[in-house]
């Protein structure tokens, strides 16, 4: 299964970075976006989902993002990862290049909390051994007082979702 992972973690981090490395012109902003993202992630731990409860009542609201108006608010809620003003500008560069295609293989989702964007999260997923197989990332919430509680229904919602697109499910956080 570790290979199963890393296949995973390699093919998103290399979709997440497409959007700037394969652009014509990208920014400087969003060169250190894709920086400070990769950074970010090169600390993150992953494990193999056995079993997931059934989700309960979230209180969040889930949407694929389709659009470029839920990209938007994808990277305004998820640069609130980062501490500083700077840094979170340029992962809202970074993050507001995402460009879908048709046949895409990362699906992200906002969580609206009141009617306001307020968490993330992405599956991606690909096939191995003619089995699909799906990665749950990128959660992150508001610093809300209930951010917490907001992560654990962005990811209980995306482990779900991708329980029932995929035999193996991996978790990185």
């Amino acid at each position: 299964m570790p290979l199963i992972t890393e296949k995973l973690i390699t093919l998103k981090n290399a979709w997440m970075a497409s959007h700037v490395t394969d652009a014509e012109f990208p920014t400087p902003l969003s060169e250190q976006g894709l920086h400070l993202y990769q950074l970010a992630h090169s600390e993150l731990s992953t494990q193999i989902i056995d079993s997931i409860i059934s989700p309960t009542e979230s209180s969040l609201t889930f949407y694929p993002v389709d659009c470029h108006p839920l990209t938007i608010r994808y990277a305004l809620v998820y640069s609130s990862y980062w501490q500083q003003e700077d840094q979170q500008q340029a992962i809202v560069e970074y993050l507001t290049q995402i460009m879908f295609e048709a046949e895409t293989n990362a699906q992200l989702y906002v969580g609206f909390y009141n009617g306001k964007p307020a968490a993330t999260g992405m599956i991606y997923t690909d096939v191995n051994d003619d089995k699909k197989v799906s990665l749950v990332s990128d959660i992150h919430a508001l610093p809300l007082p209930n951010q917490t509680q907001l992560m654990q229904d962005m990811e209980q919602y995306l482990l779900d979702v991708a329980q029932q697109i995929s035999s193996t499910v991996v978790l990185q956080k």
